[in-house]
């Protein structure tokens, strides 16, 4: 299962909070050898507002093995802040139905069998929130055979590729319909719900 929380419901969720900026600390600054911020092993940004949703998946020990942040984009998010640049396809996204994905990272320490069903949970957690709220659908920033690996249709790549952060990536938006890695789903027998428990407001869109 996969929980969701922001800063406003943190300590609902055990140290979920502190664990998931381990695993970015891990995955981020030692694995990749990023400059992003840290301190006492947690990885952060300015993007660590209570506007951010964490969706985290955690181990039978409660710690945080795999996660993706969302922010929305009527608010400061990291591909209008950094690389503007990569959308030339249309404007870019300022809206409440439309959420920045990122930060998205899964512990290479996980046995195999275990760590193919993270990355197809978290986006069917996603696609899942979306579905409840009518929101249009998600941005963000990656390397185009990684995402095209699971979401098999539907991407809509926003410009060019180009060299971010020691990768290749391209901007892309997926509307809501496509996020679920179906194939994955079924293969894996990852269930329809995944989310422990819907966000609360203000995450989620007023009736």
């Amino acid at each position: 299962m996969i929980e969701a929380f922001s800063l406003a419901t943190a300590h609902l969720y055990q140290d979920a909070l502190a664990s998931q900026a381990r695993l970015r600390n891990d995955v981020f600054v030692k694995q990749r050898g990023l400059d992003h911020s840290s301190f006492d092993e947690l990885e952060f940004d300015e993007f660590d507002t209570p506007s951010a949703l964490y969706l985290v998946w955690r181990d039978e020990e409660r710690r945080v093995r795999g996660m993706a942040r969302l922010l929305r984009t009527d608010r400061p998010y990291m591909l209008a802040r950094y690389w503007p640049f990569l959308v030339k396809a249309c404007a870019l996204p300022n809206s409440s139905d439309i959420w920045e994905v990122t930060r998205v990272c899964v512990d290479r320490t996980l046995t195999p069998p275990v760590r193919r069903t993270v990355f197809p949970e978290l986006l069917s957690a996603i696609a899942e929130f979306f579905e409840a709220n009518g929101f249009a659908g998600m941005i963000g920033v990656t390397r185009q055979h990684l995402l095209s690996h699971f979401i098999r249709e539907g991407i809509d790549w926003l410009g060019d590729e180009a060299l971010i952060e020691g990768e290749v990536e391209r901007a892309f938006f997926v509307p809501t319909a496509n996020i679920r890695p179906v194939y994955f789903c079924r293969k894996y027998g990852i269930p329809s719900s995944v989310l422990k428990e819907h966000p609360p407001t203000p995450f989620r869109r007023a009736a």
